[in-house]
């Protein structure tokens, strides 16, 4: 199976309904499922990262685990802020073996001085899923085996294996992060990013969401639109800043966005505080002050979702009485 799409949205799309209609059916220990193996999907733009329909639009999730997995962090309460239902290792068990941080620890540095050094070179690869988890009995072990980056007419394409892929829960984040992390190495390289091409060994959509792929198809083809450009030259200061205000953020310490930070991180930086609002179930003001700061309108529609959940919390509110409104309880 090969699909070659534009966007996320057009790759789901296709991928779907080629489960939905000739997917092979398969029992696993998370339960019944549709499988193609031996998948390739190749994303032409792969700034188009982001899906633009309602059910798939987890811009706030996926921003999340792509943070977590930079911070080399294998913190459980991490990401189960961003993801609540990350399974768990065990009972009193605070961190994830599977966590991709610290696999991803100091090799992103080394796959952009090892391409600077050798830009012709086939051995820029990260090993993700290792020997040892074939023997582990963990609620999650790596889907991702490795990442190839291959520099290529000056444009960096990025190759990544997947051993196992749940086509609706974790495909997008999937290729969300993997995408951003290819245009972060491109940017410090100097160089334009090219075609992302995501492998498979086994791709597959589960029973349990199979109606939810369906409603997704019939929700019909979306606007185009792509992440703005990352600023040129190397970002990996400015993603620095951005991991601690993340950090700040999560623990609700509402930090101070810096003023000299590009406008590209300042938006994800407002991103995580509108996020932070929604959890805090802050008032809808909140989440409009924020957004105006915002310089890039392409993230509307996942900040929409948000302030109406704000809007309905604000209207669901009991009035104030008459003699409530001239009285200052916290004055008497």
């Amino acid at each position: 199976m090969k699909v070659v799409a534009a966007t996320l949205d057009d790759l789901l799309h296709e991928v779907f309904r080629r489960l939905l209609a000739t997917g092979r059916p398969v029992v696993a220990s998370r339960g019944p499922n549709l499988e193609k193996t031996g998948a390739l999907l190749e994303l032409i733009n792969p700034r188009a990262r982001m899906s633009r329909t309602e059910s798939r639009c987890l811009l706030f999730s996926a921003l999340g685990e792509l943070l977590w997995y930079l911070s080399g962090s294998n913190d459980l309460a991490f990401i189960k802020y961003y993801i609540p239902d990350y399974p768990e290792d065990g009972p009193g068990i605070s961190t994830v073996r599977a966590a991709y941080g610290p696999r991803f620890e100091e090799k992103i540095d080394w796959v952009i001085d090892a391409l600077r050094a050798k830009p012709n070179s086939r051995r820029i690869v990260i090993p993700i899923y290792e020997p040892i988890d074939c023997n582990l009995d963990h609620a999650e072990v790596p889907c991702t085996c490795t990442l190839q980056f291959l520099l290529h007419d000056d444009r960096l394409e990025l190759l990544a294996h997947m051993r196992s892929n749940d086509a609706f829960k974790g495909l997008p984040g999937d290729i969300f992060s993997f995408t951003m992390i290819q245009e972060l190495v491109g940017r410090a390289l100097g160089v334009e990013i090219g075609r992302y091409k995501h492998f498979v060994g086994s791709l597959h959509l589960y029973d349990e969401d199979q109606q939810k792929a369906r409603n997704f198809i019939d929700e019909g083809w979306q606007s185009k639109a792509s992440m703005p450009l990352m600023p040129l030259g190397d970002q990996r200061p400015n993603l620095g800043q951005l991991l601690i205000l993340e950090e700040g953020i999560r623990n609700g310490l509402n930090p101070e966005t810096p003023t000299a930070l590009p406008d590209y991180w300042k938006n994800l930086a407002y991103l995580l505080k509108i996020y932070r609002a929604d959890r805090d179930k802050a008032p809808a003001q909140r989440v409009r002050t924020l957004r105006a700061k915002m310089s890039n309108l392409v993230f509307a529609p996942y900040i929409d979702k948000r302030q109406r959940s704000a809007e309905k919390r604000d209207a669901e509110l009991p009035r104030p009485t008459p003699t409530q409104l001239f009285t200052n309880p916290t004055n008497e």
